[in-house]
């Protein structure tokens, strides 16, 4: 029962946008027949001026030849021949369906005589501006006249027609012409330049920018830095090179006092054995840090200088120098400065 509800559910939420769209189609074309049986009235009763609202209304909301067929027909009678012709064209050139209503095919016989009546009376007009180059708009009747019509004859309802021609800088152009049926005509409009029109100021060209300054130079390293960290090194040397000559002593005392037969140590000796060992690789780690230290800053302080140009002359700087020994009892090491 449930799935049963569901299905239909589903199938009233699926066709729900179908139901709709035909629904506002069917308003549409009630709509459209309405407004057209309105116009067709007002045409067969020579009013096309009142027809041609109802009937443009009709054909934007259901396309039917029928209507559009009498729309060109008012179209035409009212002046407007070019427009009219083209929407007879369109119901002349329609393929209608083999079952098409007899309506739509007697609209299209009709349209086919309409045409036929109408497209001798449309007049051709010519604009030409000069001069060719100026940047021009051309308006005929206040519509505007696409730049690839200049020159060349267009399709012009018969009547007074208000030519207009302007251009940046030029003084604006405008003339009547009065166009026949089947009548042609060619309006040529000069421009000539407007006084008051501002001129054009040529670009000014940017002026380079001066290169900006070289950066400063760095300062000149400052070599009481460099002797304070050559003393900090020297320093560090010798704390390192003293510790690792006590721990060797003392390394070598430990080891001095075993008692060990046969190299083997148990107890109280372990203890001591195991307690040289530290002393030894204390020792070691102090003469692995303190004589690199001790060179290193023994060189800096050798490269060290006085940078006063106001100095006349440096004095000698101190040299250090430093080395370690090992003997059968005892470790140690031996600095000088000259």
């Amino acid at each position: 029962m449930l799935r049963s509800l569901l299905t239909v559910g589903s199938l009233a939420f699926l066709t729900w946008p179908l139901t709709a769209f035909a629904q506002t189609q069917a308003e549409n074309t009630a709509a459209a027949r309405s407004l057209g049986v309105s116009g067709i009235e007002l045409a067969d009763q020579g009013k096309c001026r009142e027809a041609i609202e109802k009937l443009e209304r009709a054909e934007a909301l259901y396309h039917a030849p029928s209507i559009l067929g009498r729309l060109g027909e008012c179209q035409v009678n009212v002046g407007q021949i070019v427009v009219g012709t083209e929407n007879l064209n369109r119901v002349v050139r329609e393929q209608l369906a083999p079952n098409a209503p007899k309506a739509f095919k007697d609209a299209q016989a009709r349209a086919q005589k309409a045409l036929d009546a109408a497209l001798p009376r449309i007049g051709h007009l010519t604009v030409v501006v000069e001069p060719k180059e100026a940047n021009v708009s051309v308006t005929v009747s206040a519509v505007a006249v696409p730049s690839a019509l200049l020159g060349v004859e267009r399709p012009t309802d018969p009547g007074s027609h208000e030519v207009v021609a302007s251009a940046p800088g030029y003084v604006t152009q405008r003339t009547t012409v009065v166009l026949a049926e089947a009548g042609r005509e060619t309006v040529t409009l000069r421009l000539t330049l407007d006084p008051n029109a501002q001129k054009e100021v040529p670009p000014v060209a940017p002026v380079a920018a001066a290169p900006p300054p070289p950066p400063a130079a760095p300062p000149p390293e400052s070599n009481q830095g460099k002797k304070t960290l050559a003393f900090v090194l020297i320093g560090t040397g010798v704390v390192g090179v003293a510790t690792g000559s006590i721990t060797g002593a003392m390394a070598l005392s430990k080891k001095s006092d075993l008692d060990c037969p046969q190299n083997h140590c148990t107890g109280k000796e372990a203890d001591k054995l195991d307690s040289a060992r530290t002393m030894a690789t204390i020792s070691t780690i102090g003469f692995a840090v303190g004589i690199p230290a001790a060179a290193v800053g023994t060189v800096l302080l050798l490269t060290s200088g006085n940078n006063s140009s106001n100095a006349a002359k440096r004095e000698p700087a101190k040299r250090f120098a430093a080395s370690p020994y090992l003997g059968p009892t005892s470790a140690g090491v031996v600095g000088s400065f000259w």
